[in-house]
């Protein structure tokens, strides 16, 4: 069950290479199915998005094997691909088109099937326990979704923290619960 926690996808020279020791083919033939949906609960400028997507083809993926994925769209089998990478924005909006369309299942069933999980900022906040860590950040709050994360991993996944200190250690000082801390450039596999 390979998850991988990022705060703005994978940079980190030393990172990297545990990154692609978890695929046992090369990076140019793996098929990765790229998740945009939390960038569209976004306003604003959004350049990030575009940003994001070279760092992905700088690491060595073929556009030709990435594609993109909306949630609640129609998908045939997440076992035609070898990572699902979830893209930061909202992560509410997100948290809602996961519950609306019933993708967790086909997401639970694809990581235990071994498909590396990839999650980069709200990508990596689902998985945790809360998206309480989302609100602190500012992300806006969206009508009928709970503060409830996937529970993937057992924690509170806290993305951006060299960019919200402040704001976080406020909120982890209230937190009973176990966190998990990513800097901007930083991940972690679980």
């Amino acid at each position: 069950m390979p998850i991988v926690l990022t705060s703005c996808g994978v940079i980190n020279e030393d990172f990297k290479e545990k990154f692609f020791a978890l695929f046992s083919k090369p990076v140019e033939d793996l098929r990765m199915l790229y998740i945009t949906t939390a960038a569209d609960g976004e306003s604003g400028d959004k350049s990030w998005v575009g940003e994001e997507y070279q760092r992905i083809l700088a690491l060595g993926f073929r556009p030709e094997n990435i594609i993109e994925y909306k949630i609640g769209a129609s998908l045939d089998n997440l076992n035609d691909y070898d990572l699902i990478y979830v893209l930061g924005g909202n992560t509410f909006y997100l948290m809602k088109m996961i519950h609306e369309s019933g993708f967790e299942t086909q997401l639970r069933e694809a990581i235990d099937r071994g498909i590396v999980y990839v999650g980069s900022s709200a990508g990596s906040v689902i998985m945790g326990t809360t998206l309480e860590p989302a609100a602190v950040y500012g992300d806006e709050l969206i009508e009928g979704v709970d503060s409830k994360g996937l529970g993937f991993v057992d924690a509170a996944v806290i993305p951006h923290m060299n960019q919200k200190s402040d704001v976080y250690e406020d909120w982890m000082q209230t937190w009973n619960g176990k966190t998990f801390i990513l800097y901007d450039g930083d991940g972690m596999i679980i």
